[in-house]
């Protein structure tokens, strides 16, 4: 038999969850693409991600934020998400090995636009809490 579960250590597990999901989803979705595409017509490197991994990797992100604020934990996905997508691609980038050093920047658009869009999701997710009785 377990002990009941304090509204800390709930939160705790939220965030530790949050930021695991975060974690495993970047790096199956960006983590292992560091190739960059070179155009053959207008010699324009683009990438190293393509749109595919970047749309999948925010559907799975505001999936957890929705969840998360459906079920009250607004503040939980509003830390973990944007720090550890931050974090991750900060150090993803900062060890590239052809990265051209503008990787700070990069980390701080994820990290503003991260922040935004777990914001609203996880909103939009505490509105359809369920009701409670009176």
């Amino acid at each position: 038999m377990s002990a009941p579960t304090t509204p800390r250590g709930s939160t705790l597990l939220w965030v530790a969850g949050l930021a695991a999901v975060t974690l495993i989803a970047y790096l199956a979705l960006l983590g292992w693409d560091q190739a960059k595409t070179l155009d053959p017509v207008t010699q324009n490197e683009t990438g190293p991600y393509d749109a595919w991994q970047v749309v999948a990797l925010v559907v799975a992100l505001a999936g957890a934020a929705f969840i998360a604020g459906r079920a009250g934990r607004f503040l939980a996905a509003l830390v973990a998400i944007p720090v550890t997508l931050t974090l991750a691609f900060a150090v993803d980038a900062a060890t590239d090995a052809t990265a051209d050093g503008l990787w700070p920047i990069g980390a701080a658009l994820v990290a503003l636009g991260s922040v935004a869009g777990v914001a609203l999701v996880a909103a939009i997710g505490q509105r359809f809490r369920p009701r409670q009785p009176a």
